[in-house]
């Protein structure tokens, strides 16, 4: 029987035959294992399709938002402001404190502002300026973790630590712009790259990934089965048991599309099911016996 039919006949028996567990219980661990690994690969690769499908039902839309993206840029720099951080200080050559709002934006942290400059301000002032950065002389201060829509913690980073003067104004941002827009239009080409290796190492790391899982999961809800086990007087092993334990994740895994959240109940109320309808066999020792000479 090739592996493709062993596996068929292997998936079949274990979602509707417990009888058939008794002879998993004798099977080598690493028959079981790519009998698993197998199921987890052949459900990631369906998922798989299932992305790959909407990736291309969303594609066309890929470029059109990109080249949003590129205008908005163009229009984000605003044209009187320049910046200097000279010596580890900033300066700017506009009337402070300088309010900076991203347009049509609403902050999820609760600031009134993305942005304010103030040089004669300090950092330790943050909270009243009500922005969600803020720059001074010397250090920008910007939130790291945020609750609830509200800063929770904050970074400071201090100018003094650039390697070197730094100045930003309108004619170099559109450099920048300008050195980056050839990019942009070969920008679907990238992400059609990317989603290719995503989708052809997903199923296997997925797969691979899933199996840890479970297996892992395997370890404590053997451990339930095996003392059910020992209470009735069963016959079974831990190992064996672990071994039955991934065939027997089939029905939940399964069902689990369906009802998630019930699998460990399922495949509990399974283990159960085949646990009753097997017994390990006992080895019968048989007496010989001589006939006495009268």
């Amino acid at each position: 029987m090739n592996p493709l039919k062993t596996f068929f006949y292997s998936f079949t028996k274990s979602l509707f035959n417990p009888k058939y567990y008794k002879d998993v219980a004798k099977v080598r661990f690493w028959f079981s294992f790519k009998y698993l690994w197998f199921l987890l690969f052949i459900l990631t690769l369906i998922k798989g399709f299932t992305l790959g499908g909407q990736y291309l039902k969303n594609r066309p839309q890929i470029q059109p938002e990109i080249n949003k993206f590129v205008t908005y840029a163009e229009n984000f720099y605003p044209s009187g402001l320049e910046l200097k951080i000279k010596k580890g200080q900033l300066s700017t050559n506009v009337r402070e404190p300088y309010v900076f709002d991203l347009e049509k934006t609403k902050l999820q942290t609760g600031q009134k502002h993305f942005l304010i400059i103030d040089t004669s301000g300090s950092i330790e002032n943050y909270p009243q300026y009500n922005s969600y950065i803020l720059a001074t002389k010397n250090a920008v201060v910007y939130p790291s973790k945020s609750e609830n829509n509200r800063v929770g913690e904050t970074l400071v980073f201090y100018f003094r630590n650039l390697k070197q003067d730094f100045t930003l104004n309108k004619n170099i941002y559109d450099n920048l712009i300008n050195v980056a827009r050839p990019y942009t239009f070969r920008a679907l080409f990238f992400v059609d790259y990317m989603a290719l290796i995503f989708l052809f190492l997903f199923p296997i790391f997925g797969s691979l990934f899933w199996a840890g899982r479970v297996i892992f999961g395997l370890l404590f809800l053997t451990f339930f089965v095996w003392i059910i086990n020992l209470i009735f007087k069963k016959g079974y092993s831990y190992g064996s048991l672990f071994k039955m334990g991934m065939h027997a994740v089939t029905l939940p895994i399964l069902l689990s599309f369906l009802l998630p959240g019930f699998y460990i109940l399922i495949f509990l109320v399974w283990m159960l099911v085949v646990l009753f309808s097997t017994e390990k066999e006992k080895k019968i020792i048989k007496k010989s016996t001589t006939k006495k000479k009268i």
